[in-house]
């Protein structure tokens, strides 16, 4: 020991660096650290620190994809953030904790997104000239399918077993063609509207079997084995007119009603910003959407590309019983009650800009689906 000129003891320059030579020596690099430690440190990560968490070392990655699919279901729904001049970097605002992650990707150049299906994002050439491309953006896993013979909205995979059994399943962007493409097909398979004067509005999976949604509220079964057929399902009370559900969005039309599902409800949405919804929970048995009022510990994310139904989003701060809306023609973020009225406006995500300057729109991505295969029940 030392002592300092203002007589407090210390210890001298020798012997501290002595002893720091000595804890390194016997310290152990950070590689090794306990697996069990490292756990509970990838378990408290954000998605962006939990990816570059991963690509520390291999005994971090190991840790990482041991926690992965718990750290991702875990995260809120994400806002996809357009941009006029990245072509390799996604950007995704997280409202609740405000902040905006970025993930590099193959470059997207000249490309629309088109779905969004089991974390997978949907990308189509502007030129119809390449294949699909889907890219679920967390687990970099790529999926291809041939050119479509028109352009498509609302795309959704499939599968009986795996992402690369999968079928897929689109709309034309005008909404008057079902198109659907299986792994045994050598091209595309396409359905006018069932009726005449009549739209497709939406796509979802349920419970193993894909379901089409009509803009006078029919619901039709789309069977996708080797007879592929289309068949009526159900029919919401008090169907509206297709005036009264479709809206200009630029050059073409878009539907207000869609399609959403839990894992033991599903129903049809009729959603236009500042309106009083309405809700039909689809009874599977008597095959009738029946109006409810409530959505419970649940609420709506609504935007043109993607929705969704999410169970008690107040573990992040949010709201039960109300609807996040994502519309092109508003900057903010708007939650909304069941009776269409605001209940909060959050922070604009800087996005506005870009929708000034571009045709596309924001959109929510819902990091809870990435390891969700929509899987088809065959029987």
């Amino acid at each position: 020991m030392t002592k300092r000129k203002d007589g407090v003891e210390g210890i001298d320059d020798g012997a501290l660096k002595k002893r720091i030579t000595s804890e390194k020596s016997d310290g152990r690099p950070w590689s090794e650290l306990p697996m069990d430690l490292l756990g509970d440190i990838s378990r408290k990560l954000n998605l962006v620190d939990h990816l570059a968490f991963g690509g520390v070392c291999r005994s971090w990655r190991m840790s990482a994809l041991a926690s992965e699919r718990d750290v991702i279901a875990s995260q809120p729904p994400l806002v996809v953030l357009p941009s006029i001049s990245a072509d390799k970097v996604l950007s995704l605002y997280n409202i609740f904790e405000e902040n905006t992650y970025q993930i590099e990707l193959p470059t997207f150049a000249s490309k629309d997104c088109c779905g969004l299906s089991s974390g997978y994002l949907v990308f189509q050439d502007r030129k119809g000239q390449d294949e699909l491309w889907l890219i679920n953006p967390i687990t970099r896993h790529e999926l291809k399918f041939p050119t479509p013979p028109t352009d498509i909205s609302h795309a959704t995979i499939t599968s009986p077993t795996t992402p690369s059994d999968s079928s897929i399943v689109a709309l034309s962007k005008d909404f008057v063609h079902l198109l659907f493409y299986r792994p045994s097909d050598d091209k595309w398979t396409i359905y006018k509207t069932p009726e005449p004067k009549c739209f497709y509005a939406d796509i979802i999976v349920f419970k193993g079997q894909v379901y089409v949604l009509t803009c006078n509220g029919e619901i039709w079964n789309l069977r996708l084995q080797s007879d592929a057929s289309l068949t009526l399902f159900a029919v919401c009370d008090n169907p509206v007119r297709c005036s009264t559900i479709l809206r200009r969005f630029f050059f073409q039309y878009r539907p207000n009603v869609f399609l959403v599902a839990s894992d033991d409800e599903l129903m049809m949405v009729n959603f236009r910003v500042f309106t009083r919804p309405k809700i039909f929970k689809v009874d599977l048995e008597t095959r009738k959407g029946v109006v409810t009022n409530s959505l419970g510990d649940k609420a709506l994310f609504i935007a043109d590309m993607s929705r969704a139904l999410i169970s008690n989003p107040t573990k992040w701060g949010g709201r039960n019983n109300c609807i996040y809306a994502l519309d092109y023609y508003l900057d903010p973020i708007y939650v909304l009650s069941l009776e269409g009225k605001i209940i909060q406006t959050l922070k604009d995500t800087g996005s506005s800009s870009c929708r000034k300057c571009t045709f596309y729109s924001s959109y929510w991505y819902f990091p809870n689906k990435c390891f969700h295969v929509d899987f088809l029940n065959e029987n």
